[in-house]
């Protein structure tokens, strides 16, 4: 089963010639349709996790535009980080949550999108075959690992293999998606899975794998990703973008209220995965911490980690100014209007200590 670098899309080729500031300017028309994505789901279906789960859901921006006569579609596409980006690319999309490294390849590649608040925080699990004789960290040099390449996981791979010592090229790396992944594990072609607990965790309910390290906790490797928006749209549509931020926050706070956490599983279960997994998955987690959209100094040490990475691997020729692409003020501004500038604790740089 061979290994290959993801091609990510050809995006410096098709980079848009877009503006460059955020400025506030009225539409002349209001657009017919809204199109947000969010990454895909092993069972094809349109639902997601996280915060944008939520969103989708509860049809919160369905209700919200409803009297407007605008429609929302949405996109959970089985590429994940790397799809969107080509639909952001395409102008297939409007908005996206999604993973920081993909994120990061998109804006560098020269989609021009603007950050509007964090997507939250989670586990990376790594999960091993019984029969791998894979007891540590340390003993996955030489090992087969499966993951999708160019997604969050390929950041969260080369950290926690930091933390002993070793380097992505010291793992075989088999670019693979969910189903493959497991049929991959299965006949013995893999060693290794890298991924989200809701996946992972599936598998080891079938007794297919069993964890060896998770990054609850936080700990470095820990998924990390963004509410981005179109630039364009953004400076045609300024109300809108206020609109959807807000729903969007909105979801983030139903998201992280404990009174919710049955709900949430059954929202969340729509993907396909089993509900149990994400019972599992966020077991005496703080749903604040997993689901808080504050752009604070854990996330902006995340993306820089993620930029420093993209450029380690050439993913990315360059660097780009991360100040000018992540905009604080309107996610600010949105908190304070409803209420919730003190509800979520901003996370120092370590993920762990309120700054």
């Amino acid at each position: 089963m061979p290994s290959t670098r993801r091609t990510f899309l050809g995006l410096a080729a098709t980079t848009l010639a877009l503006p460059t500031t955020f400025s506030i300017v009225r539409a002349q028309t209001k657009p017919q349709v809204i199109r947000l994505a969010g990454p895909g789901n092993a069972a094809g279906r349109p639902y997601g996790n996280g915060s944008i789960g939520i969103l989708r859901g509860l049809e919160l921006l369905e209700k919200e535009f409803e009297k407007d006569g605008i429609s929302v579609e949405w996109q959970f596409p089985r590429g994940t980080g790397p799809a969107i980006n080509e639909a952001f690319a395409n102008q297939q999309l409007e908005f996206a949550s999604y993973g920081g490294l993909p994120n990061i390849v998109g804006r560098g590649a020269g989609v021009r999108t603007i950050v509007l608040a964090a997507s939250g925080i989670s586990p990376t699990y790594v999960a091993v075959r019984p029969a791998a004789g894979i007891k540590t960290l340390a003993d996955l040099k030489g090992k087969k690992v499966a993951f999708q390449r160019g997604t969050i996981f390929e950041l969260s791979l080369s950290l926690i293999l930091a933390g002993v010592g070793l380097k992505n090229g010291d793992v075989q790396l088999f670019d693979l998606q969910g189903a493959d992944q497991t049929a991959a594990i299965q006949s013995g072609d893999v060693d290794v899975i890298l991924g989200q607990g809701n996946q992972v965790l599936a598998l080891v309910q079938k007794g297919l794998v069993e964890v060896l390290y998770s990054t609850k906790g936080p700990a470095p490797g820990s998924t990390f990703g963004s509410l981005t928006v179109l630039e364009s749209f953004a400076k045609e549509n300024p109300d809108i973008v206020e609109r959807v931020l807000r729903s969007y926050v909105e979801a983030s706070h139903f998201a992280s209220l404990d009174e919710n956490r049955e709900k949430l599983y059954d929202i969340w279960a729509l993907t396909g995965s089993p509900r149990e997994s994400y019972v599992t998955d966020y077991a005496d987690d703080d749903l604040r911490d997993r689901n808080s959209p504050l752009i604070d100094d854990f996330y902006r040490t995340n993306i820089k980690a993620g930029l420093d990475f993209t450029l380690e691997q050439k993913l990315v020729r360059r660097p780009f100014d991360v100040d000018e692409w992540i905009k604080n003020d309107l996610l600010t501004k949105t908190l304070a209007e409803l209420g919730y500038s003190e509800f979520w604790a901003p996370r120092a740089a370590d993920g762990k200590t309120p700054a």
